[in-house]
């Protein structure tokens, strides 16, 4: 093509001469040839990037001793963007001035203020700041170091943050270490170094200087590093912990520098400190704000538990009546009434003999159209649970207390082969709160049924009457379910536990509280997965309770069986359980 394009354009060149526009031929030809020959396309796409950047090159050099630097130059294999550098890029120690951060190209600037200690060795930890431009895959973990000294630390703790109560991995919660061992330090005092936790939970501090050190972790949220809010949730050691040295890395081969572990047996050598966080619980007794969900329920939550619950009317109808429940936590108080509320009604709430609070309950407001509503739907619906089940009664669940009812038919049709067969059950509600019914018939095992129950059957007192119900179900039959055998040891004869049944996410079957060796059947469950969680009930309370760090008080342990237990049906599972 180069040829023919060469006699073109000696062709053209005659042409100019001739007729004297050699400008404008000129651009025609250039047009033309960039139009045919320098077609310009888009690169074609390749697998998507996942890798994150990677350092090329570093200024001053890592480990860098007698640093005397103004900046630090980190020049990356592509562009790079920061994420939120004034909080995930941390100094160890702490500097007294803010550092300013910013991205030329492929190279992050640090640039240092003017007061870097003497003889000191500092960590520059990027914990998830630093991401590639175009598709954003962090760094999870870079460290730089320098020293103002003549040496770098070599000397490090490593360890897991673990949430108390979930015993999950706690990511991007700050780790402090305190050289000092004063209870006060962190509440009042920068730590002497500071990291943070990674997705996993993990968590280092490298070229550190060797001794024993006072550990803290806080999940910081008015950024001062410093625990000083209550609803900060925090984690401690009572006992310090020891710096080790650093493993020696074999530097012959490639290692990956974003791991927080080294790969090998090098990091085996230093042991990982085991930190739970939590969030202390508010002493202080306080009524929260009281709701009002759907017509004739109101709730009052309060920020503790109560020993005692009173209440009185001070102005409004006469009349006013209702249900009450207390949960199961006794800290939150639900009433049903018997009557909707017409008209403003005053109440003096009274826990615990001490706090008194007056509140004004109002007639329900449709959260969608703002105005006041005698009823919320035009029918009181009904639910249900254990239809199939053949060892629990079918049960009618209700959204609002009904009313009595002496006498009520309810009809079960069982479908078979050669004919349909009704069972007629009567049945009553109790004159008692009632918001769950039991339908205790006797039905057969792999039998569908159809249950009938008519219209204007259950009045809800918030005035309003069931629909017509029909609910379909097949039975299952004994094969369909398995049991539990478990046996509990328990080492310690002064201790007590709480332990719970648990299915799917974290829905508790049952819990029992066990202090010597015992065995609990759990019978009649349905096959799937389950797990045994435990609660080491150190004030025997029966419940769990979290730590509080100015009374040292760590959160209570809890822990669970080692492995899964899988429930089959028509078949027995026997485990033992040491409870230490």
């Amino acid at each position: 093509m180069g040829s023919l394009f060469f006699h073109f354009l000696k062709k053209c060149i005659f042409a100019l001469q001739f007729f004297k526009m050699k400008k404008i031929i000129f651009f025609i030809v250039t047009t033309f040839f960039l139009s045919s020959c320098a077609k310009i396309v888009m690169p074609i796409g390749g697998p998507k990037d996942t890798n994150p950047p990677v350092v090329i090159k570093e200024f001053p050099e890592n480990k860098s001793t007698h640093f005397n630097s103004k900046q630090i130059k980190l020049t990356f294999n592509e562009f790079v963007v920061l994420n939120n550098p004034n909080q995930n890029i941390l100094f160890s120690p702490p500097l007294s001035k803010d550092p300013e951060f910013g991205v030329i190209n492929k190279s992050v600037i640090v640039k240092l203020p003017d007061t870097l200690q003497p003889n000191t060795t500092y960590n520059v930890v990027f914990s998830n700041c630093i991401k590639d431009f175009t598709e954003g895959n962090p760094i999870p973990y870079y460290n730089y170091v320098f020293s103002t000294g003549a040496y770098v630390d070599s000397f490090t703790v490593r360890g897991k943050l673990i949430n108390a109560e979930t015993l999950k991995p706690e990511p991007n919660c700050f780790v402090f270490l305190y050289q000092d061992n004063i209870d006060s330090l962190p509440k009042t005092s920068l730590p002497t170094y500071i990291t943070k936790s990674l997705n996993d939970g993990l968590f280092r501090f490298d070229n550190i200087a060797e001794g024993d050190y006072k550990i803290f972790a806080l999940n910081d949220i008015n950024h001062n590093l410093k625990f000083d809010l209550p609803n900060e949730d925090i984690g401690y050691l009572t006992e310090t912990v020891k710096a080790f040295p650093m493993p020696i890395i074999d530097t012959t081969k490639k290692t990956d520098t974003v791991k927080l572990v080294d790969k090998g047996g090098d990091s085996l050598q230093v042991p990982l400190v085991e930190l739970q966080i939590f969030t202390e619980v508010d002493t202080v007794q306080k009524l929260q704000k009281y709701s009002n969900p759907q017509s004739g329920v109101y709730i009052f939550p309060y920020k503790t538990s109560f020993h005692t619950f009173e209440a009185v009317v001070l102005k409004g109808d006469s009349s006013f009546s209702y249900f009450e429940i207390i949960s199961d936590t006794k800290d939150t108080v639900t009433w049903y009434m018997k009557q909707p509320v017409q008209d403003s009604v005053t109440v003096q709430l009274t826990v615990d003999d001490r706090l008194i609070d007056t509140v004004m309950l109002l007639p329900y407001k449709s959260v969608k159209t703002g105005r006041v509503s005698k009823k919320e739907t035009p029918t009181l619906s009904v639910s249900s649970i254990n239809a199939e089940n053949v060892f629990l009664p079918l049960t009618l669940l209700f959204p609002y207390p009904i009313k009595p009812n002496p006498e009520f038919e309810v009809y079960a049709v069982a479908t078979k082969k050669s004919r349909n067969d009704t069972i007629v059950g009567k049945f009553s509600v109790p004159d008692q709160f009632t918001v769950a019914l039991d339908l205790p018939f006797v039905l057969e095992e792999k039998v569908p049924y159809t249950i009938l129950i008519s219209d204007s059957v259950f009045e809800g007192y918030n005035g309003l009457f069931n629909d017509s119900i029909r609910i379909g179900f097949t039975t299952k039959s004994e094969k369909d379910y398995g049991n539990l055998i478990m046996k509990y040891v328990v080492e310690d004869d002064h201790a007590q536990y709480v332990v719970s049944l648990i299915v799917k996410e974290n829905q508790i079957i049952k819990h029992d509280i066990i202090s010597r060796n015992t065995i609990v059947i759990y019978p009649h469950l349905t096959p799937g997965a389950y797990k045994i969680k435990v609660i080491k009930d150190s004030n025997k309370n029966g419940k769990w309770d979290t730590g509080h760090y100015s009374k040292k008080e760590q959160p209570e342990k809890i822990f669970y069986f080692e492995k899964p237990i899988t429930i089959r049906g028509y078949w027995d599972v026997e485990e033992t359980f040491k409870l230490k």
